[in-house]
């Protein structure tokens, strides 16, 4: 056994399957919500018609989802994936409500 392999400590088991299971959540349920108030948002601020900005938006919805879901599954920082994921969704829901309804 080498030195090295035998200072590295592993998290318990039963910690690191939490972790695998709030990673899972964050990806799933936490980028499909930074992915529907990323796609509001975007409605709400294109300048034009508002049919055409929210079928945009739901669009481009579809790439954001996959995008922050598989960065949040690859990413070996666990608290920068909570903050980033949970973090966005909730400054983006505050911005959204600050903006209030599109005239």
């Amino acid at each position: 056994m080498s030195s090295h392999a035998a200072s590295t400590t592993h998290p318990a088991p039963a910690l690191r399957g939490a972790s695998v299971a709030w990673r899972c959540a964050t990806a799933l349920v936490g980028g499909y919500a930074f992915a529907a108030v990323a796609a509001t948002l975007l409605a709400r601020l294109l300048p034009i018609d508002r049919a055409e900005a929210t079928g945009w938006g739901m669009v481009l919805s579809f790439l954001v989802y996959a995008g922050i879901g598989l960065w949040g599954l690859h990413d070996h920082r666990l608290g920068r994936v909570t903050l980033v994921i949970w973090g966005g969704a909730a400054l983006g829901f505050a911005a959204l409500h600050l903006l209030g309804v599109r005239p």
